[in-house]
């Protein structure tokens, strides 16, 4: 089951190349190279890992519910198997850690450069580092230690839920977005001489995620990702109701006057 998170937090956390690319010295040169990395590592560690243990592992074994990396070891003769795999997945988690505490505390960095964060997050040190919103967003950790502590049971499923949520609606949110300059785009493309429909990949996409999110409903172990995930967009967007709108007005109005303070 951890294997299973840390594979959803890679495939989620693709977007973390993007923000670093705000850091990097030769953003073109760095975000291919990530990109290129990435999928190599998903071929590796995922794609070839599970070849591995369907080859070696017997079904029946695998069917009865334990963890098929431990099973594969134990088969192979390896000792202390369930020792192994416990540190493999204490590193991966604190290396899942370490790239969404990253990748919050610079978009809450960023957030407040144009106004939608506290102008606190978006201070940063002589090295560049945006200590205050690293703080803010490791609160966050802090928060998840205390659900797990008062529901040893059922916190991980709280988190995962929250964290499934947060990012199958972000990717939604991103969509729908460029569905209509995706739309724009392809009124204005030649048409096609081939006999194969245009399925839109935006609209597929969007339409997939939505019902991906729907149907969370149905799996016991997603059940909690609409109940938390609604409730949480309810509160973002009173927040937005009475703050938002400010920082709207004084975004506005700064790309309104450009840089230089006139029109």
């Amino acid at each position: 089951m951890g294997c299973g998170h840390r594979g959803d937090l890679l495939l989620y956390g693709v977007e973390v190349i993007a923000i670093a690319a705000a850091e990097a010295r030769q953003p073109r040169v760095a975000v291919r190279r990530a990109f290129k990395v990435t999928f190599l590592r998903l071929l590796l560690f995922y794609i070839a890992t599970l070849g591995l243990i369907l080859c070696i592992a017997p079904r029946d074994e695998l069917l009865n519910g334990g963890s098929p990396f431990v099973t594969v070891m134990q088969v192979v003769g390896i000792p202390y198997a369930d020792s192994v795999l416990n540190f493999v997945l204490i590193v991966a988690a604190l290396s899942a850690m370490n790239a969404q505490l990253y990748a919050a505390s610079r978009t809450l960095k960023s957030l407040s450069e144009v106004g939608y964060a506290p102008a606190l997050s978006g201070r940063v040190a002589a090295n560049g580092a945006p200590v205050h919103a690293v703080w803010m967003s490791a609160g966050g950790i802090a928060v998840a230690a205390v659900v797990y502590a008062l529901v040893p049971e059922g916190g991980m499923g709280i988190m995962i839920s929250l964290a499934t949520f947060g990012a199958m609606a972000t990717w939604l949110m991103i969509l729908l977005s460029t569905w209509p300059s995706a739309a724009g785009i392809a009124s204005r493309a030649p048409p096609r001489t081939s006999g194969c429909p245009d399925f839109r990949p935006v609209r597929c996409w969007a339409l997939l995620l939505a019902g991906l999110l729907v149907t969370s409903l149905f799996t016991e172990q997603f059940r909690l990702t609409l109940v938390f995930g609604v409730p949480f967009v309810v509160v973002i967007s009173i927040i937005y109701r009475f703050l938002g709108r400010r920082a709207d007005k004084l975004h506005s109005g700064t790309v309104a006057s450009g840089p230089s303070g006139t029109s």
